[in-house]
């Protein structure tokens, strides 16, 4: 994942940068205010905001070891392979970014059991089980991302790709267990949740007369669901260029020696694509998600405009301070 030249390591510090202090902004809000995200899927928002905002933080630190000569002339000791196989291979940003798309996964799955099974999600859908999920999303992040670690060993004092164990397994048959892995099945279930969702919303609205259509589902759910499907729809933007260059490169379509197509350059920039997603979220919320703007919005105001008062009148910092009634009745997401 390494990018030569200044301009690709301006932009992956610009990248890490935005996804630092956006993320951080969004765990911010979240946590002051946090009583009023206290439903599933704002706590797992949340969490999402939390994993990508460490990924920025790794991502950031991995560029900046790659411009030092640290990974330059490896020793075939303990420390040389760790270096190899942990830093080199990107264990940690690519085992990050399984977490962060497999939270996705929980996020679309958990609006699909509150939208299409509402009674099932009120009996079985708990605080312990979506932190369970949460977990899941770790495991199963970093479990996949050990397919990097096994492929580079130290060799010639260089971390190299491992083709003596089997060069036939190693072309063949891991970029198609990493596409899968971390492109095809959740692309599959995110895609069924939404499409699941708005079937469900549709057929509702259609079978409700004008005077219960507002009541058949909430605007705060509906926001939410909105919200979400554009982060999935973010994904899927940003994560496809770089699977289709991996599947070319595993079918042969595309070789690394072709003279007409850098294929360096090529994963660089797609890669840099990926990096993007996970500073993507905070501008969607931001920019999408009512609820968050809103509690934004009233945290400013009461953290710069408490000390603001008209001549002749009282400082209002309580009010300020609470969300109206009107508000109050909209904004809960369960």
């Amino acid at each position: 994942m390494a990018s030569s030249g200044g301009l690709a390591t301006a932009f992956n510090v610009a990248i890490a940068c935005s996804a630092i202090f956006g993320n951080g902004l969004v765990i911010f809000v979240m946590t002051v205010r946090r009583k009023h995200f206290k439903s599933f899927s704002n706590r797992l928002i949340r969490h999402q905001s939390i994993i990508d905002f460490v990924s920025g933080l790794v991502f950031l630190l991995m560029t900046g070891i790659k411009q030092t000569s640290l990974l330059e002339n490896l020793e075939g000791n303990i420390f040389g392979v760790f270096l190899c196989r942990f830093i080199y291979s990107d264990f940690f940003v690519w085992g990050l970014s399984s977490v962060s798309t497999y939270n996705l996964v929980v996020i679309s799955l958990e609006r699909f059991l509150a939208t299409c099974y509402p009674v099932k999600h009120r009996n079985y859908c708990s605080l312990f089980k979506i932190k369970i999920s949460m977990c899941a999303a770790w495991i199963i992040g970093f479990i996949y991302a050990l397919t990097f670690v096994f492929l580079y060993t130290v060799k010639w004092n260089r971390c190299i790709i491992i083709y003596a164990i089997s060069r036939n397994f190693v072309v063949a048959m891991i970029p198609y267990v990493i596409i899968i892995c971390e492109y095809i099945i959740p692309v599959i279930l995110m895609s069924f949740s939404y499409i699941k969702i708005l079937l469900v919303l549709r057929h509702k609205l259609d079978n409700a007369n004008a005077n219960q259509q507002d009541g058949v589902f909430s605007k705060a759910k509906r926001n939410v669901i909105m919200t979400m499907l554009i982060a999935g729809c973010m994904f899927f933007i940003c994560w496809t260029p770089v699977e289709t260059l991996r599947l070319l490169l595993a079918i042969g379509v595309i070789v690394t020696d072709q003279k007409t197509f850098s294929v360096k350059y090529a994963s660089d920039a797609f890669t840099a694509l990926v990096m993007c997603n996970m500073s993507v979220n905070p501008v969607v919320y931001c920019f999408k998600y009512e609820h968050f703007r809103t509690q934004l919005k009233q945290l400013v105001r009461s953290r710069f405009g408490r000390n603001r008062v008209r001549p002749g009148e009282e400082s209002t910092d309580g009010p300020t301070l609470s969300v109206p009634a009107a508000t109050r009745s909209t904004v809960v997401v369960t």
